[in-house]
């Protein structure tokens, strides 16, 4: 019975020990979070068209059977036929527009990698918070498209294949990509082709609306002020389709009509394609606007076609928080010049520092515009010392006057912020014109030195003396003894 007993109690305990155990690898495996689920993406390639013959365009669409919060991919490989067809252009997916593409091209295969530039760049050590995708898709999306041109002398089939998938990277899943259906087309159609239709339609600096299809003719799209001229790429569906483009020249402000007027190779065929373009009043998106490293707003405005701009510094367009907005840059200078509105004072220039996201008003009196930094006269903080030697003074440059200080030897120095907040007195080279920081001699040590230098030649002097007087005894006596004063008798 005691033996029994014991076994059940020793079972017992193995059950406590093992579901005890189990507890604590599940509560080990719900802290941890290491552990991904595992979802599977298949890359195809898809033609939008199957109805083939010489000139033609092939459109080929590189598709993820879904997207589950893919923050990078790639590279995706891709092949074609390269003797029944030539490269034309590679589209990015519409889905994909935080995405930035790399293509690569190498013996007839291109690759593309792209990244998600809106996902976070991963967790924080005391942040259980990954990185965020910008599309999470169950349905199928095309990654990218590639245009070829069926070669006017081509026959047989054409083929175009996946020959890597690539990598697929998700914060919260372990992705597997495998390679799916390929592309293989009977190029049968003989004769002229009767194709009036253009398979891509783009404006630089513009978006169209609605998507591009081929068949649909009429879009409309809006342009900055500073375009007088909209410059449009289309590409026919067939090769010897003749595409013709009026209106796209001079654009007036308000509404304009550019048309599109495709013949096919027969000559029988036509199509035309509308846009009205919009060319807007003023240079500066609907509420385009800025904030700053402190949390102020600024607006942006056009700039009056009499303002005075700072030498150098030449008009561009700059993408600055998600709006395409006028600029003014000078190379080498970090900070660009925009035209903007606090809310509180008039409207004005204003430097912007993208780096440090600093926006200080430009002030054309105060404003020293060097090489490689823009420096303002700003006052001398209460706890910087000035040195006794220099005194207040102003100083006429020809083209402005400076307000420092000035010590008796004709050396002038100011007070002086550059772009990046960091203020320090300058030197101001009279000669040149040059600016560079000053760096004060430090007096006390130089009296120091002197007063050393003082006493260690006295001390030398003495040494000296005491040397030469020691010297003439030694010789005296040496001398007494080695030629002694004859007696007298």
């Amino acid at each position: 019975m005691r033996k029994t007993g014991d076994r059940m109690i020793f079972r017992l305990i193995a059950k406590a020990g093992t579901g005890l155990l189990a507890a604590v690898f599940v509560v080990i495996f719900c802290l941890s979070g290491m552990v991904k689920a595992e979802e599977e993406i298949v890359i195809s390639a898809t033609p939008r068209k199957t109805d083939l013959g010489p000139g033609d365009l092939l459109i080929v669409d590189v598709v993820a059977s879904s997207m589950p919060a893919v923050t990078r991919f790639g590279p995706v490989q891709f092949s074609f036929d390269a003797d029944k067809a030539e490269y034309v252009t590679l589209e990015q997916g519409k889905e994909l527009g935080s995405f930035v593409f790399t293509e690569t091209q190498k013996d007839g295969v291109y690759s593309v990698t792209g990244m998600d530039v809106n996902a976070g760049a991963g967790a924080q050590a005391d942040n259980d918070d990954g990185p965020t995708a910008s599309l999470y898709s169950d349905d199928p999306v095309i990654l990218f498209s590639v245009f070829l041109r069926i070669l006017p002398d081509n026959k047989g089939d054409i083929n175009c294949w996946i020959n890597d998938p690539g990598e697929f990277v998700s914060y919260d899943k372990k992705i597997i990509s495998r390679i799916g259906n390929s592309v293989n087309l009977p190029v049968r159609r003989t004769g002229i082709s009767s194709d009036a239709t253009i398979a891509s339609l783009k404006i630089r600096g513009a978006t169209i609306t609605p998507d591009f299809n081929p068949n649909i003719t009429e879009y409309s799209c809006s342009v900055e002020r500073s375009v007088t001229d909209a410059q449009i790429s289309t590409i026919s569906s067939n090769l010897w389709a003749a595409v013709v483009i009026d209106g796209s020249q001079h654009l007036v402000m308000g509404d304009n009509t550019v048309r599109i007027d495709v013949t096919a190779q027969d000559g029988v065929n036509r199509m035309r394609y509308t846009i009205h373009i919009l060319r807007r009043e003023s240079n500066v998106p609907d509420n385009a606007s800025l904030v700053d490293l402190n949390g102020n707003t600024y607006t942006f405005l056009d700039s009056p076609e009499d303002a005075k701009i700072p030498e150098g510094f030449t008009q561009t367009t700059k993408n600055i928080n998600g709006y395409s907005v006028p600029a003014y840059v000078k190379e080498g200078v970090t900070s660009i010049l925009l035209y903007l509105f606090d809310g509180t004072q008039s409207p004005g220039f204003y430097f912007y520092n993208s780096n440090t996201k600093t926006v200080r008003r430009y002030e054309p009196e105060n404003t020293i515009i060097e090489m490689s930094s823009i420096l303002r006269i700003v006052p001398v903080p209460s706890d910087v010392i000035i040195p006794d030697e220099f005194k207040p003074a102003e100083y006429d440059t020809g083209t402005r006057i400076l307000s420092g200080y000035e010590n008796a030897d004709g050396d002038f120095i100011c007070y002086l912020s550059d772009d990046s907040g960091h203020a320090d007195f300058y030197y101001f080279d009279k000669q040149d014109g040059t600016i560079s920081r000053y760096r004060f001699a430090d007096k006390k040590a130089e009296l120091l030195y002197s007063y050393l230098f003082d006493v260690f030649l006295v001390i030398a002097i003495i040494e000296a003396v005491i040397i030469t007087i020691t010297v003439y005894i030694v010789r005296r006596m040496v001398s007494g003894r080695t030629n002694p004063r004859p007696k007298r008798v």
